[in-house]
């Protein structure tokens, strides 16, 4: 596994991310997920209080137990923890074997099934709670991570909000913070000190990356953290390679690129490229794909990849039902 440079510490350049854990995919199956990923060199967990219908925290943190000072834990406050009924976890259950019978389902699944996770309006008054709720879920007394996930403008420029973020560090309960939206707030949280790890969405189909860069950084050192290299990305490029009589797939193959995981190792590749000393946080809800993230993850980034996809892939004509690209 490529590492790179956290402020204070070497991390795997593969982030896991833990959307599914306890919805999609078994808690028996999350926790083989979680051993397998970490034995292949994944030390970075990126979990949210609604992930996994609102376990995923406690079965992550039953995977955190005797490895602690080995894993980067980040955690997130906005999202509401959903409390499901019987009747909706019995729903996530047939949805979860839904899933595995019908794998194709994957991307609409996370999109139009999911339950919870709505984001509240963010108030000061509650991010300590929140923090120590998760502390507790995750059996853990810090946070290397605490991420403000999707924040308006005017959250991040609340001083109140700022003060009580500022607060949980001075009470070593979280030991950096970060902000996790588009380019706007990343903008507005540029503003203050507070946020030393930026997370933004970056596949070839939302470039919010280069804007951020352009944008002069904020008062400290920032570390980069990309999220959702797949999401719409993935149907969206798998139309354009098989589109055109194949001639974005026949170029693709002169970068040793072919079925049958071509579009998925293309967006891979472009996330780890254009973040080459930060990392790239995938879901991963089977042994398969942590054996092919982690094998993409261990290579140098490919600029060559970036390259290809700017030039070559986002000129090409948008396929039937998406529209113009708008980066």
């Amino acid at each position: 596994m490529r590492t790179v440079l956290y402020p204070d510490r070497a991390v795997s350049a593969l982030g896991f991310s833990c959307a599914s854990l306890g919805s999609r995919v078994s808690e028996a199956h999350s926790r083989r997920l979680l051993d397998y990923a970490f034995d292949r060199g994944v030390t970075w967990y990126d979990v949210a209080p609604s992930d996994g219908d609102g376990d995923a925290e406690a079965i992550v943190g039953r995977f955190v137990a005797g490895r602690r000072d080995q894993i980067i834990v980040s955690a997130k406050v906005g999202p509401a923890r959903p409390s499901p009924s019987r009747v909706m976890r019995l729903f996530s259950s047939l949805k979860r074997s839904a899933l595995n019978a019908f794998p194709e389902l994957a991307a609409v699944s996370l999109r139009a099934l999911r339950t919870g996770g709505e984001r509240e309006p963010l108030r000061a008054d509650r991010i300590g709670s929140s923090v120590l709720d998760s502390l507790r879920r995750l059996k853990t007394d810090y946070l290397d991570v605490l991420a403000l996930q999707n924040p308006s403008v005017e959250d991040c420029r609340n001083p109140a909000i700022l003060d009580a973020l500022a607060d949980v560090v001075a009470k070593g309960h979280v030991r950096r913070l970060a902000v996790a939206g588009d380019p706007d707030v990343i903008e507005a949280a540029r503003e203050t000190d507070l946020f030393p790890v930026i997370m933004i969405r970056n596949n070839p189909f939302e470039r919010a990356i280069e804007r951020v860069r352009a944008a002069p950084p904020g008062g400290q050192a920032e570390f980069l953290v990309v999220r959702s290299p797949f999401g719409k990305a993935y149907e969206r490029l798998s139309h354009l390679l098989v589109g055109d009589g194949g001639r974005l797939a026949s170029l693709a193959s002169q970068l040793a690129y072919g079925p049958p995981f071509m579009t998925a190792e293309i967006l891979l590749d472009y996330a780890f490229g254009n973040n080459p000393t930060g990392i790239v946080v995938a879901a991963m809800s089977q042994i398969a794909h942590i054996e092919q993230n982690c094998a993409r993850a261990a290579r140098a980034p490919r600029t060559d990849v970036v390259e290809f996809v700017n030039k070559t892939v986002l000129s090409a004509p948008a396929p039937r039902g998406f529209g113009v690209l708008r980066p």
